[in-house]
């Protein structure tokens, strides 16, 4: 019994040690952060800036467009698949841009399309993850 005790315990120790040694494995980090999103509607470029906040698979956060204009969103995450929207103009036209995504499996790309309605125009954007700046080193204080 004791020999089948340590053999199981050597053959955990010799699995989790292969795992370690291979890497991290691939885990999607969900939505939630800054994505730097560019794309086209019927040669309209689109450029925003979209802070997202994932939570109970809900989206909520901000898009700030290229005329820095910044616009409340909602949406939601199902699987891989991200899906946001908010309400601007064009050309003093009230719109909808809905923005539906497919999330990489590392959790730092996604592309997808867009939606403008009532206008029923679409067209595609990819979108990278802004990586989180580093926190600011701290020193002691000199004596």
């Amino acid at each position: 019994m004791t020999k089948r005790v340590f053999f199981v315990a050597g053959l955990l120790m010799a699995v989790s040690s292969s795992l370690l040694a291979s890497g991290p494995m691939a885990v999607s980090a969900g939505s939630t952060g800054t994505w730097k999103v560019v794309g086209d509607v019927q040669g309209v470029p689109v450029i925003l800036s979209c802070s997202l906040v994932e939570a109970d698979l809900k989206l909520t956060g901000s898009c700030v467009d290229d005329q820095q204009k910044s616009h409340l969103l909602a949406g939601d995450v199902k699987d891989q698949t991200v899906t946001w929207a908010f309400n601007t103009e064009y050309e003093g036209t009230p719109i909808t841009v809905t923005l539906v995504g497919l999330l990489d499996p590392a959790g730092a790309k996604m592309a997808g399309t867009i939606g403008v309605d009532p206008m029923g125009v679409d067209g595609s954007f990819v979108a990278t993850l802004v990586p989180a700046a580093a926190p600011a080193a701290t020193t002691a204080p000199s004596k």
